[in-house]
């Protein structure tokens, strides 16, 4: 069986190099690669591969709904997400980890670990190397208490999210939001729909409120004259 591998990662050299290890195996065929991540979706659709590498970081895109963008594509054969990252995009991999992705790899582990890995995740398995396991363990014990206590409580929000439920419970408007972020007013209360969705909540004040006692915002909002 040949395992079908579509690649992405933002810098050149990296999918050089990804490539140049995964075409020296027998088993496993490139079937495309990108640098941009906003074509991952449409790729995934069109190549239908059995496994998808996500390059991290990824700046301005929302890791959990990328991956779960990709998921979605294959109903009946759903490829098999792995990350390649390195040990400082502990944000990121974690919600790729909470949106589904079955492998991470270090982009500063032996290519044999790599290619291992991908193996393993097309077979159905779910792969956290030894490179990677080891720097999470690391990072999860200089964690403070109380601020794993506050991600337990807002993991259901993606990264886009908490941006969004940061700056409204500070003050800002919808439209002010949009202009910060660089989208729509539209896109911004999609996200707060979102956001009240997730965490079982009624309305804007409720999320406010919510904000404030997770310490998500340290200064008063601020009150229209």
């Amino acid at each position: 069986m040949t395992v079908r591998v579509l690649v992405h990662d933002q810098q050149t050299l990296t999918l050089l190099g990804v490539r140049t290890v995964l075409e020296a195996e027998r088993d496993i065929e490139v079937v495309r690669e990108t640098r941009d991540a906003h074509r991952l979706v449409a790729l995934t659709r069109e190549h239908a591969p059995d496994v998808v590498l996500v390059g991290l970081p990824l700046p301005d895109t929302d890791v959990l709904d990328l991956v779960r963008r990709i998921l979605d594509v294959g109903a009946e054969h759903a490829p098999g997400v792995i990350v390649m990252t390195t040990p400082t995009h502990e944000d990121s991999l974690l919600d790729a980890l909470r949106a589904g992705v079955r492998g991470v790899a270090s982009k500063e582990s032996p290519p044999s670990e790599l290619v291992r890995t991908i193996r393993s995740v097309a077979a159905g398995g779910a792969v956290l190397t030894s490179t990677m396991t080891r720097h999470l363990l690391e990072w999860a014990s200089r964690v403070p208490m109380a601020s794993r206590a506050q991600t337990s409580v807002v993991d259901a929000l993606s990264r886009r999210e908490r941006t969004v439920l940061e700056l409204v419970s500070s003050g800002m408007s919808d439209e002010e939001v949009a202009a910060e972020l660089h989208v729509s007013t539209a896109t911004v209360r999609s996200h707060i729909h979102h956001i009240t969705s997730k965490l079982g909540m009624s309305g804007r004040t409720q999320v406010v409120a919510f904000a404030y006692r997770q310490g998500l915002v340290v200064e008063a909002p601020t009150t229209a004259c």
